[in-house]
């Protein structure tokens, strides 16, 4: 996502909550789910682009060294009360 490149991610862990909506999540192991989310972004230039800008702006929005280190300041300040 950081460098605007469309990602597509399984449903497993934290990666849903990671990619949110600018991306596309498929089943872990689901091999034909995978397959025709890459299919679409290859056939469909206008979801890959769109996904393009969302996944950059989810990024910049959340996941900056910046906020990174803010989050996990806030977390370490919590503990300590």
């Amino acid at each position: 996502m950081a460098s605007g490149i469309p990602v597509i991610g399984s449903d497993s862990g934290a990666i849903p909550g990671v990619i949110g909506e600018a991306g596309r999540i498929v089943p872990e192991g689901d091999v034909e789910a995978l397959s025709r989310a890459l299919r679409d972004l290859r056939e469909q230039p206008a979801i890959s682009s769109e996904l393009r800008e969302q996944g950059r702006a989810r990024f910049l929005a959340h996941f900056t060294h910046e906020q990174v280190a803010e989050f996990t300041v806030a977390v370490y300040r919590e503990m300590l009360k």
